[in-house]
């Protein structure tokens, strides 16, 4: 019934089950994850196009940021993780219009049937923590990443961590901060010795305020902290608890 230009879906559960299945059976083309969007004249293989959507991901396991378009399709479809785009003001003389739309699925889409729902119980929200510390492998062991957990409790915060700190077992996944884990926008997000590879800044550099420590002055995290200190942060952390402690008397 409808044949839009653009179609975007949330990179959720269902989100990422729906929007290949769209894009298969429409022959769009489909960009995953995307971290930014936006619109563009382009000029592509001597040709012209008008208002392309400019699908904005990391590509090459993180090395780079990749700019996706699909320029010979009809639709052009793109997933987007909650939390990674900055909230524009909205413009009061821009008004746009819902319209639902029926739909009956075709057969095909039974083949698979809920039976049963389990709900889990006490799952972490790194999302909606206005604090957040995280540490990254440069901790070195899960007894110095005990420092990040105390700092965090003394500020009413959570903890997180890197994809590295999680593969060395100082924190659980769902803790994961990054691409590959969850994407976070707290009012001050703490980066203890986390080199800040672009895994990472994908999923917290829209921080309202971000303090990073690393003991490298040419750390890739200080391109997106507000403050930064360089240093061990094995050292300095407790200093910070000493700090606050006194504070909270």
């Amino acid at each position: 019934k409808e044949k839009p230009r653009v179609m975007l879906f949330g990179a959720t559960i269902i989100g990422r089950d729906l929007a290949p299945r769209v894009a298969s059976y429409t022959k769009s083309g489909l960009t995953a994850d995307c971290t930014d969007l936006q619109v563009s004249d382009v000029q592509y293989l001597r040709k012209d196009y008008k208002d392309l959507l400019l699908q904005i991901r990391p590509a090459f396991g993180g090395n780079i940021i990749a700019t996706i378009i699909s320029p010979d399709v009809q639709t052009q479809m793109a997933t987007v993780r909650e939390g990674v785009m900055r909230m524009e003001p909205l413009e009061k003389h821009v008004k746009g219009k819902i319209r639902n739309i029926e739909y009956t699925p075709d057969p095909v889409d039974e083949l698979v049937k809920l039976i049963e729902q389990h709900r889990q119980e006490n799952k972490v929200n790194l999302k909606a923590a206005p604090i957040i510390v995280a540490g990254g492998y440069g901790m070195r062991t899960k007894a110095n990443f005990e420092l990040i957990r105390e700092l965090a409790d003394l500020l009413g915060g959570e903890v997180a961590g890197t994809r590295a700190a999680v593969d060395a077992g100082f924190i659980n996944h769902d803790r994961q901060v990054g691409q590959t884990g969850v994407t976070v926008r707290p009012k001050l997000y703490i980066a203890c010795a986390i080199s800040g590879a672009i895994q990472h800044r994908a999923g917290m550099q829209e921080a309202n305020k971000i303090i990073a420590i690393n003991s490298d002055p040419e750390a890739p995290i200080f391109g997106v902290a507000h403050y930064g200190i360089v240093g061990d942060a094995i050292e300095i952390i407790p200093r910070f608890i000493n700090v606050f402690k006194q504070k909270l008397r």
